[in-house]
């Protein structure tokens, strides 16, 4: 399955709901893997960026949904990324 990366960004809302972010992260995993989205890894992150996440998901659709519908709660806002494989990469850069 494809992979793709979620670099989140903590909303003022998010700031103030700390407290519930493990409760949270839980539910937003859960959601995801009804929607057959597997989270590989999520991260807190020092730098531009609070957030990593990183799935599978059947499609572009289906990873923009998931990520989508987590920023709809007003807590994080995401730019979404499409990740290739090195080898997947190298093979169809090649003349």
């Amino acid at each position: 399955m494809p992979i793709f990366v979620g670099l989140g960004t903590v909303t003022d809302e998010g700031i103030r709901n700390l407290e519930a972010m493990k409760v949270r992260h839980q539910q937003a995993v859960e959601r995801a893997e009804k929607q057959g989205v597997k989270v590989i890894g999520s991260y807190a992150l020092l730098g531009q960026y609070d957030y990593l996440v990183i799935l599978e998901a059947p499609d572009a659709k289906t990873a923009a949904y998931v990520l989508t519908r987590e920023a709809h709660g007003g807590n994080v806002r995401y730019q979404t990324l499409t990740a290739f494989p090195m080898d997947e990469f190298t093979e169809f850069i090649q003349d």
